[in-house]
């Protein structure tokens, strides 16, 4: 299945992986004001797809991303006359609903079912480095490289990488990248754990990202479902409270059917066969 109902990305399903693409090259598939939209509907779609199980995440031209495009800053108040104009105070609000919504679409990326594997090419800048922290596995071709571009334009990055940056590399070396905006490229990248792979080739890693899938793919979704659900919340709350969502999951959640179909398969020295999750609907939509 291809989708390119987007202007920002380009959607194939294909035996249950999704391949989400950045189709922007020529402006450096910069986040606009379309994309950020774009991405909150996009993983809707994903996560609302019972066919999928897994999505690679990769993008087109000479960079993954060059961050936030500068044409979509606004304080939401630019069009209004001056003497129409609000107090510094509910600009102040709207503001901070921009970016709270900015902030919903990255989070979007924990919040689906399925896992994410981002693979990185050229310069992952600015807000690109909020959304990649927000995936679930970075693999990077050789030459690759990161920048917290924001405090290079005078603020601080405010829509994740803060918040998920030390909880993926020493809490030092972030430091020092947000407080001076350096480039770090793939061998340090690989180093320091930001990412699990670095290839020598846009392609290498590319099949990479998908083998990988792959195997994903062939697992249970409901215990890849648990298994992302369990170590997001785990990671962000304490042993004690993560243990807990985990033995309530797994009292929830844990398939009889599928533990059986898998050590079954394996004495049979056959792959697994699972059912999907049950597609994801509104409310008010018929189950037909």
């Amino acid at each position: 299945m291809s989708n390119s109902k987007y202007k920002c990305f380009d959607l194939n399903v294909v035996e249950n992986i999704a391949n989400l693409v950045f189709s922007r090259p020529d402006e450096l598939n910069t986040m606009s004001r379309d994309f950020w939209v774009e991405l909150g509907e996009v993983l809707e779609e994903i996560n609302r797809n019972s066919d999928i199980r897994v999505v690679v995440m990769s993008s087109t031209g000479k960079h993954f991303c060059a961050g936030m495009d500068l044409s979509a800053f606004s304080n939401g108040v630019d069009n209004i006359p001056d003497d129409k104009k609000p107090d510094s105070a509910r600009i102040g609000e709207a503001v901070y609903r921009v970016a709270k919504e900015l902030q919903g679409y990255i989070s979007d990326l924990e919040k689906i079912r399925v896992p994410v594997i981002v693979a990185i090419h050229g310069g992952c800048i600015g807000g690109a480095v909020d959304l990649v922290t927000a995936c679930d596995i970075r693999v990077a071709s050789k030459g690759a490289f990161f920048c917290i571009q924001e405090i290079n334009i005078g603020m601080a990055a405010d829509v994740g990488t803060l918040q998920r940056l030390p909880k993926i590399i020493p809490d030092s070396k972030m430091r020092e990248m947000a407080y001076t905006g350096r480039r770090m490229y793939a061998e340090e990248a690989k180093e320091t754990g930001l990412i699990s792979e670095m290839y020598e080739s846009q392609k290498e890693m590319l099949e990479g990202a998908n083998k990988l899938a792959k195997e994903i793919a062939s697992k249970s979704p409901v215990a890849i479902y648990g298994l992302k659900a369990v170590m997001n919340y785990s990671r962000d709350h304490s042993v004690t409270d993560g243990l807990e969502y985990n033995a309530l999951w797994s009292g929830a959640m844990l398939s009889q059917k599928d533990m059986t179909e898998a050590i079954t398969a394996n004495v049979e020295k056959r792959d697994a066969s699972f059912s999907d999750l049950v597609g994801v609907k509104k409310f008010n939509e018929s189950d037909s």
